[in-house]
């Protein structure tokens, strides 16, 4: 009877570390989770789809006119990121504009002007990220980013915006020396040529 009894208690006790084992203490779990930090840096489509949310407030079918990254006072962008951001969407139901700025990767302002009839850019067309051309520029083109002492154009820097015909997603830097934007199609990733300055 108590050869049983000491079985059971043996039993017992090493269910009871198996249990342990498999079910870790809750606070050790909290500990295992990793800390959601806001992003200072985002992507040209972060910084789109940030706009798009604040400008479905007041319309359900926006399309973007252009958008572009801003100088933050840092050489970033080899990563295809960047903190400042601006642009313009079109309510197309409202006929109105919503100017839109974005520091430090968060909407700090935003403002409704009378409607353009400047050409926008579908949501549809609008699937390669400013982390896939800068990657293709470096490697194609050897493009470098720009100097910290320009104030205008330090690191890399991005565009999405179209002209009557054609739609384009840009990085901006320097070849050779040379202030030099290469262009690329906003849904497949095709180049489509680059300009520089002589």
């Amino acid at each position: 009877m108590k050869r049983k009894l000491i079985i059971v208690f043996i039993l017992v006790v090493i269910g009871s570390i198996g249990y342990k084992i498999l079910v870790p203490d809750k606070s050790i779990l909290e500990i295992c989770f990793p800390t959601i930090v806001e992003k200072s840096k985002i992507t040209l489509l972060d910084a789109y789809f940030i706009g798009m949310e604040k400008a479905k407030e007041f319309d359900s079918q926006p399309e973007l006119i252009f958008l572009n990254s801003v100088n933050d006072e840092e050489v970033s962008g080899r990563d295809g990121k960047r903190g400042n951001w601006q642009g313009v969407i079109a309510l197309m139901t409202t006929n109105q504009r919503m100017l839109f700025a974005i520091e430090k990767g968060k909407l700090m302002e935003y403002e409704l002007l009378d409607g353009t009839n400047e050409p926008t850019i579908k949501p549809s067309s609008i699937k390669i990220d400013s982390t896939l051309i800068v990657k293709s520029a470096i490697k194609e083109f050897h493009l470098e980013p720009g100097p910290k002492s320009d104030s205008f154009s330090n690191g890399y820097h991005f565009r999405l915006l179209r002209d009557a015909e054609n739609l384009f997603i840009s990085v901006d830097g320097l070849i050779n020396g040379k202030q030099a934007e290469i262009y690329y199609h906003p849904e497949t990733g095709e180049y489509m040529g680059r300009t520089e300055t002589n």
